[in-house]
């Protein structure tokens, strides 16, 4: 166990403070530390403390910190070209080759971006450029990004904060665990998902142009559906002429042990987001579509109504997923999650009977979530328990996000087996002390 934060990260953290003041995390804030480097599955602070990053930096390290193969891929194209605007280069092409060879059948076109929640902008664009319409249908419990539309997608974000969503309908999320109908699965017969048609046919609003929807919920708690759950969600919306929209920015590229999640469950998307790790680190976001959807003007065509960006698909941007994707292949990483995710099932099974303010632990590859209660009968949450329980984890050298195991693809079992021991003792500590 360890004293942080160190007196290093103290003085700098205080330094950065003087003119860095929004960005930052609950969870940071309250134990600030200040990070100098990574290798592997590690990060090590100023005053050399070193942490397993159960976090994947924020599920984006997929390959762990500067793995010595995106090292090179990347000196070797700084040494050749950073910058081209919305030219192609020769790499580029190569590069969307290979994604298409792990996309859904019919998705084959690509627009690249830095961020998520432009990325999700950009998806939500050509699905009304190609059917002219400009009502969406999103989830409860979503997380798509921070702009204005994306905070509009989830319900729970926006009003508080900006004002009205706009131009979304609110489809309930099948939550089994906190089921917004108090039914249980299976005899509920997706009873949460059938209330879909209604909301989608009522409420006076103009034809719907998509659905979008994260196959697991990932900010919103790792929620994983149940079966049928969105077989039965496309069907409701393909009879009303919707596109389908899987959002994959944060599950997508091998995180649950698919290269993209909605493969678990057996819906053909006709658009998809992804890219969180697929640079590794490096900003690269992608949307991928079918090439009559993503052809379609303004967004497909050239000028200000298009979908160019001054730094989407840079020479670097491409550098980077090209190298993520020969280490995914080379070292069998989303077979790794798949493996680990077995093992993570079978750890965490028992959770809920041994620690009181456990209600719930699911997920699936390298992404899991687990729910704090105060109370297991009403289900009451606990979130701030989790303030405590970060400070444990670090005191022992793991570094979380909060409520999600979420490590590199590249972590071992004897590594993740650690980690998990350090989050179990953090738990069971906790749960003593409340």
């Amino acid at each position: 166990m360890v004293t942080i934060p160190g007196p290093e990260s103290r003085r700098l953290w205080d330094l950065d403070e003087e003119y860095v003041i929004s960005g930052r995390s609950n969870i940071s804030q309250s134990l600030p530390l200040v990070f100098e480097r990574g290798q592997g599955v590690s990060i090590f602070d100023v005053d050399g403390n070193e942490y397993l990053d159960f976090s994947a930096g924020i599920l984006t390290a997929s390959t762990g910190h500067c793995h010595p193969h995106l090292v090179q891929c990347l000196k070797d194209q700084v040494e050749k070209l950073w910058h081209v605007y919305s030219y192609p280069t020769p790499e580029r092409h190569d590069l969307c080759q290979r994604l298409t060879e792990y996309m859904p059948p019919g998705i084959d076109t690509y627009s690249f971006y830095c961020e998520g929640g432009i990325t999700v902008e950009a998806s939500l664009r050509a699905a009304s450029s190609y059917n002219k319409r400009w009502f969406y249908a999103a989830m409860t419990h979503a997380y798509h990004g921070r702009t204005l539309l994306t905070r509009s997608l989830g319900p729970h974000l926006l009003p508080r904060l900006f004002g009205p969503s706009v131009n979304v309908v609110h489809l309930m999320y099948p939550y089994c665990y906190r089921c917004p109908l108090k039914l249980t699965y299976p005899q509920c017969d997706l009873a949460c998902v059938e209330a879909s048609a209604d909301l989608l046919q009522g409420g006076g609003h103009e034809p719907l142009s998509a659905v979008i929807f994260e196959p697991i919920a990932g900010a919103g708690g790792v929620i994983t559906p149940p079966p049928g759950a969105w077989q039965r969600l496309a069907e409701i919306c393909r009879g009303r002429d919707m596109l389908i929209i899987a959002d994959e920015v944060l599950t997508g590229v091998g995180r649950t042990g698919r290269f993209l999640a909605i493969e678990h469950y057996g819906v053909q998307p006709d658009i998809t987001t992804f890219g969180k790790g697929l640079g590794s680190g490096f900003p690269v976001m992608v949307v991928a579509g079918r090439k009559e959807i993503m052809a379609s003007p303004p967004f497909g065509e050239a000028g200000g109504g298009g979908s160019s960006t001054s730094f989407g698909g840079s020479a670097l941007g491409v550098a980077a997923a090209s190298g993520t994707l020969d280490v995914f292949e080379a070292e069998g990483l989303v077979e790794n999650a798949a493996r680990l995710g077995e093992e993570i099932s079978r750890r965490t099974q028992d959770w809920s009977e041994k620690y009181p303010i456990v209600g719930d632990v699911r997920g699936k590859g390298l992404l899991w979530g687990i729910e704090l209660v105060k109370d297991q009968r009403t289900k009451e949450p606990y979130e701030s328990a989790w303030i405590a329980i970060n400070r444990k984890c670090l005191e022992n050298g793991v570094r979380l996000v909060p409520n999600r195991i979420c490590p590199p693809l590249i972590i071992t079992s004897a590594q993740l087996h650690r980690g998990l021991d350090v989050i179990e003792q953090a738990i069971r500590e906790t749960a003593r002390e409340v």
